[in-house]
Protein backbone atom coordinates (compact mmCIF):
# COMPACT_ATOMS: atom_id res chain seq x y z
CA UNK A 1 0.00 0.00 0.00
CA UNK A 2 1.00 3.31 -0.84
CA UNK A 3 1.80 5.59 1.33
CA UNK A 4 -0.75 8.27 0.17
CA UNK A 5 -3.14 5.59 0.10
CA UNK A 6 -2.23 4.40 3.80
CA UNK A 7 -2.72 8.52 4.74
CA UNK A 8 -6.62 8.65 3.38
CA UNK A 9 -7.73 5.42 5.11
CA UNK A 10 -6.24 6.94 7.79
CA UNK A 11 -7.67 9.55 7.62
CA UNK A 12 -11.49 7.96 6.83
CA UNK A 13 -10.89 5.55 9.64
CA UNK A 14 -10.40 8.89 12.08
CA UNK A 15 -13.58 10.82 10.35
CA UNK A 16 -15.59 7.76 10.85
CA UNK A 17 -14.25 6.75 14.60
CA UNK A 18 -15.00 10.71 15.01
CA UNK A 19 -18.29 10.30 13.98
CA UNK A 20 -19.28 6.90 15.34
CA UNK A 21 -17.84 8.20 18.43
CA UNK A 22 -19.73 10.75 18.92
CA UNK A 23 -22.92 8.75 17.75
CA UNK A 24 -22.32 6.80 20.66
CA UNK A 25 -21.41 9.34 23.32
CA UNK A 26 -25.09 11.35 22.14
CA UNK A 27 -27.13 8.04 22.98
CA UNK A 28 -25.26 7.43 26.30
CA UNK A 29 -25.45 11.29 27.51
CA UNK A 30 -29.38 10.89 25.91
CA UNK A 31 -29.66 7.73 28.29
CA UNK A 32 -31.23 6.63 24.68
CA UNK A 33 -31.83 2.97 26.21
CA UNK A 34 -34.46 4.29 28.56
CA UNK A 35 -36.51 5.40 26.05
CA UNK A 36 -36.44 1.27 25.54
CA UNK A 37 -38.44 0.74 28.78
CA UNK A 38 -41.91 1.56 30.29
CA UNK A 39 -40.79 3.33 33.04
CA UNK A 40 -42.22 7.02 33.29
CA UNK A 41 -38.29 8.15 34.48
CA UNK A 42 -37.38 8.53 30.72
CA UNK A 43 -40.16 10.37 29.93
CA UNK A 44 -38.34 12.89 32.49
CA UNK A 45 -34.98 12.87 30.81
CA UNK A 46 -35.60 16.18 29.44
CA UNK A 47 -35.50 19.12 31.23
CA UNK A 48 -38.38 20.45 29.89
CA UNK A 49 -40.52 17.79 31.16
CA UNK A 50 -39.51 18.49 34.87
CA UNK A 51 -42.55 20.58 35.84
CA UNK A 52 -44.49 17.53 33.74
CA UNK A 53 -43.17 14.95 35.39
CA UNK A 54 -43.38 16.45 39.61
CA UNK A 55 -46.88 17.56 39.01
CA UNK A 56 -47.95 13.65 37.48
CA UNK A 57 -45.77 12.09 40.71
CA UNK A 58 -48.49 14.16 43.26
CA UNK A 59 -51.51 13.35 40.64
CA UNK A 60 -54.04 10.45 41.31
CA UNK A 61 -52.53 8.79 38.39
CA UNK A 62 -48.91 8.52 39.94
CA UNK A 63 -48.76 5.07 40.21
CA UNK A 64 -49.59 4.66 36.70
CA UNK A 65 -46.70 4.85 34.03
CA UNK A 66 -46.65 8.04 31.33
CA UNK A 67 -46.99 5.24 28.08
CA UNK A 68 -50.23 3.75 30.04
CA UNK A 69 -51.95 7.13 28.88
CA UNK A 70 -49.96 8.84 26.19
CA UNK A 71 -49.45 5.81 23.74
CA UNK A 72 -50.84 2.91 22.57
CA UNK A 73 -51.13 -0.48 23.68
CA UNK A 74 -51.08 -2.75 20.99
CA UNK A 75 -47.44 -4.15 20.02
CA UNK A 76 -46.87 -2.94 16.80
CA UNK A 77 -48.71 0.83 17.44
CA UNK A 78 -46.67 0.99 20.55
CA UNK A 79 -43.31 1.07 19.12
CA UNK A 80 -44.18 2.78 16.18
CA UNK A 81 -45.81 5.97 18.36
CA UNK A 82 -42.18 5.36 20.56
CA UNK A 83 -39.89 5.47 17.47
CA UNK A 84 -42.33 8.51 15.97
CA UNK A 85 -42.31 10.48 18.61
CA UNK A 86 -38.76 9.57 20.07
CA UNK A 87 -37.13 10.53 16.65
CA UNK A 88 -39.30 13.81 16.70
CA UNK A 89 -38.63 14.95 19.71
CA UNK A 90 -34.56 14.44 19.25
CA UNK A 91 -34.99 16.46 15.86
CA UNK A 92 -36.63 19.13 18.05
CA UNK A 93 -34.29 19.09 20.75
CA UNK A 94 -31.49 19.10 18.96
CA UNK A 95 -32.09 21.54 16.12
CA UNK A 96 -35.24 23.88 17.00
CA UNK A 97 -33.91 27.20 18.19
CA UNK A 98 -37.72 27.81 19.05
CA UNK A 99 -38.44 24.90 21.14
CA UNK A 100 -41.65 25.33 23.31
CA UNK A 101 -41.32 24.74 27.20
CA UNK A 102 -44.44 22.79 27.52
CA UNK A 103 -45.44 20.93 24.79
CA UNK A 104 -49.47 20.46 23.56
CA UNK A 105 -50.53 17.09 22.69
CA UNK A 106 -51.38 16.50 18.84
CA UNK A 107 -54.57 15.00 17.62
CA UNK A 108 -52.88 11.37 17.76
CA UNK A 109 -51.79 12.08 21.00
CA UNK A 110 -55.20 12.88 22.42
CA UNK A 111 -56.68 10.23 20.30
CA UNK A 112 -54.54 8.04 22.19
CA UNK A 113 -55.21 9.22 25.70
CA UNK A 114 -58.65 8.77 25.24
CA UNK A 115 -58.35 5.15 23.63
CA UNK A 116 -56.76 4.34 26.95
CA UNK A 117 -58.86 6.32 29.62
CA UNK A 118 -61.75 4.04 28.30
CA UNK A 119 -59.45 0.49 28.17
CA UNK A 120 -58.62 1.44 32.04
CA UNK A 121 -62.02 3.19 32.92
CA UNK A 122 -64.32 2.34 30.43
CA UNK A 123 -66.39 -0.17 32.61
CA UNK A 124 -68.16 3.04 34.23
CA UNK A 125 -67.42 5.71 31.86
CA UNK A 126 -69.09 3.88 28.93
CA UNK A 127 -72.67 5.22 29.20
CA UNK A 128 -70.96 8.87 29.59
CA UNK A 129 -68.62 8.74 26.67
CA UNK A 130 -68.25 7.26 23.23
CA UNK A 131 -64.87 6.75 22.33
CA UNK A 132 -65.80 6.60 18.60
CA UNK A 133 -67.13 10.48 19.13
CA UNK A 134 -65.25 13.63 18.80
CA UNK A 135 -64.61 15.73 21.39
CA UNK A 136 -61.40 17.66 22.91
CA UNK A 137 -58.91 16.71 20.84
CA UNK A 138 -61.02 15.36 18.16
CA UNK A 139 -59.71 14.45 13.77
CA UNK A 140 -63.43 15.58 13.52
CA UNK A 141 -63.42 19.69 15.17
CA UNK A 142 -67.40 20.08 14.27
CA UNK A 143 -68.22 17.17 16.52
CA UNK A 144 -68.26 18.82 19.95
CA UNK A 145 -69.49 15.28 21.78
CA UNK A 146 -67.31 15.21 25.25
CA UNK A 147 -64.77 12.83 25.79
CA UNK A 148 -62.84 12.20 29.05
CA UNK A 149 -60.61 14.70 28.86
CA UNK A 150 -63.46 17.13 28.68
CA UNK A 151 -63.81 17.18 32.24
CA UNK A 152 -60.72 15.36 33.60
CA UNK A 153 -58.21 17.70 31.70
CA UNK A 154 -55.66 17.68 34.61
CA UNK A 155 -56.04 14.21 36.24
CA UNK A 156 -52.54 12.97 34.82
CA UNK A 157 -50.69 16.21 35.50
CA UNK A 158 -53.00 18.40 38.30
CA UNK A 159 -52.79 21.46 35.53
CA UNK A 160 -53.36 22.05 31.80
CA UNK A 161 -50.33 21.52 29.71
Amino acid sequence: MSKKTSLFVFALVCIFGFIIGNGIYGLYNANALSYLSNDSAACNNCHVMNEVHHDWTKSSHQGVECIECHLPHSFTRKWLAKAYTGLDHAYHFTFDKHLPTNFTANADTKAWVKENCMRCHGDYAHNAIDPTKGGKGSKNPADSSLDCMSCHHNVGHLRDF
